[in-house]
């Protein structure tokens, strides 16, 4: 995944910390070198200072001490007087702690010393070395590493010919407080650090608390069924969120906006649809009688066929027939208007397995010419349901496999428990034909959709039995799908089980 789509997934609140962690991050940082610089630059500024003070000391004292007669029978009075100076260095004053002097004629050092809280000494042949490389390096100033004394920030000055004074202050407290302020300042800095995105963080929470009381309310509306009911939607964003002077407050104003807008369009919906609902069911009411009585004259009228024209007795066949097909037109129309509204349902405790069965010899009776298949377990199935509606929704799905596929099909209903018995329960009616065309899988369910010519249909159908089994379905509870292939087209219930007593 890129950086991109991994920022994408972040809250805003945790883009806010972030962003305020990396700029204060920089910020800090930035501070850090800028004080590391200026600090290195005081102190370079205070050393060289003292080193100009060391060195201007030690060239007063020589040209004070040189060439006074000092005369002596030893060999450390002889030894002075060769050197033109009446005491040897580590006699001389005005240097401080740590302080190096030397004195170097032609590349070598002919006298040096250094000086401490206590007695001064003379130096090492190690840090005598050093100082005639610096003297080798001629005038100037230059920080160097002194063999056994540490780094010294050491200045030559060219006195007499082939002659240079040497003077050297210790750098070693100076790196010391360095290093002790870039402790401290990465200490201070990194508690800063802390402290401020543990602020932003709190700051980001109470920030978009009211963001986040708005999207629990989007996220209780998505959780309504809203496909289905005529209750609407009664949430809104609480009125201290949805200040339109706020950022936050816009987006929840706006959701109390959509919000309404929705709900009108609902209610506007939900109102359609009873209205349709009760249209249905009255003209299904009114239209039953008038069937009735057409169909009860035309079976009156072709008792008398023996007087009857051909034509005449042919004529009212068909009226019955189509009487017969409108009445159940009618009365499934009624069926679903009842099941829209919940009502029409006597729930009991059914044993699927047995409906099932009785349903599957029923169709064996009725239609010889296909294999019927009853795949159900011994023991009771329970359910709770309408016992005659349940047994219509199977009636439906072996009637639909009948009239759509060929003669010789085999269907198959199965019964199947998911998880603990009677937890769910699954009923698969399943055929072994043509299979239904794709384009028309998506809306199966639908009411008045009929079957592609290809599946073989004999006979003519409403369009509704397929809708009804549907209904039903969702009116007990459960979901109802369907897939297809070249192999045939296999139905799925998922019910509600109970489990058995014990």
């Amino acid at each position: 995944m890129s950086t991109r789509g991994r920022r994408a997934g972040w809250t805003l609140r945790a883009q806010l910390v972030a962003g305020t962690a990396v700029i204060l991050g920089l910020a800090l940082l930035a501070v850090i070198v800028v004080g590391g610089i200026s600090l290195n630059s005081t102190v370079a500024t205070v050393v060289d200072g003292q080193l100009t003070a060391s060195s201007s000391a030690f060239e007063h004292s020589v040209d004070k001490y040189r060439g006074n007669g000092f005369r002596g029978p030893d060999p450390e009075t002889a030894q002075e007087q060769a050197k033109g100076f009446a005491k040897p260095l580590t006699e001389f004053s005005g240097q401080a702690t740590g302080t190096v002097i030397a004195i170097v004629q032609d590349g070598a050092v002919v006298d040096a010393a250094r000086f401490s809280d206590g007695d001064s000494a003379t130096l090492s042949p190690e840090a005598e070395q050093a100082v005639a490389d610096a003297a080798a390096a001629g005038e100037g100033t230059s920080e160097r590493d002194m063999d056994g004394l540490g780094r010294y920030r050491v200045d030559v000055q060219p006195k007499d010919a082939g002659e240079y004074l040497v003077t050297a202050v210790p750098l070693a407290m100076t790196d010391e407080a360095e290093a002790q302020q870039a402790r401290v300042d990465m200490i201070v800095a990194l508690l800063a650090f802390i402290l401020a995105v543990i602020s932003a963080a709190i700051l980001g929470k109470l920030i978009f608390r009211s963001m986040e009381r708005v999207v629990d309310v989007a996220e209780t509306v998505i959780q309504m069924p809203l496909d289905t009911g005529d209750g609407g939607i009664a949430v809104r964003v609480a009125s201290a969120d949805a200040d339109p002077l706020t950022d936050i407050g816009k987006l929840g104003e706006a959701m109390n906006r959509l919000l309404e807008h929705v709900d009108s369009a609902l209610a506007a919906r939900s109102a359609a649809d009873r209205r349709m609902r009760q249209f249905v069911t009255d003209a299904s009411h009114e239209l039953r009688t008038p069937l009735a009585v057409i169909q009860g004259y035309a079976e009156l009228t072709r008792q008398e066929s023996d007087v009857l024209p051909e034509t005449t007795e042919y004529a009212l066949a068909r009226i019955e027939s189509e009487a017969k097909r409108m009445s159940s037109l009618v009365s499934e129309l009624l069926l679903l208007a009842r099941l829209d509204e919940g009502h029409d349902l006597q729930i009991e405790e059914i044993d699927l397995a047995e409906l099932v069965d009785t349903a599957v010899s029923d169709a064996r009776a009725s239609n010889p010419e296909h294999d019927w298949r009853s795949e159900v377990p011994d023991e009771p199935v329970l359910v709770r349901g309408d016992r005659e509606r349940l047994h219509q929704l199977v009636v439906n799905l072996l009637s639909n496999a009948s009239l759509h596929t060929p003669r010789g099909t085999t269907v198959s209903a199965r019964i199947s428990t998911d998880g603990v018995r009677g937890d769910a329960v699954t009923l698969t009616v399943s055929d072994t034909g043509p299979g239904i065309d794709d384009a028309l899988v998506p809306v199966l369910f639908e009411r008045f959709v009929r079957a592609d010519t290809a599946r073989n249909r004999e006979s003519g159908g409403t369009g509704l039995g397929l809708a009804i089994a549907h209904s039903i379905v969702e009116a007990h509870g459960g979901t109802i799908s369907v897939t297809s292939s070249r192999a045939g087209a296999v139905f799925s219930v998922l019910l509600p089980g109970t489990p058995l007593p014990s």
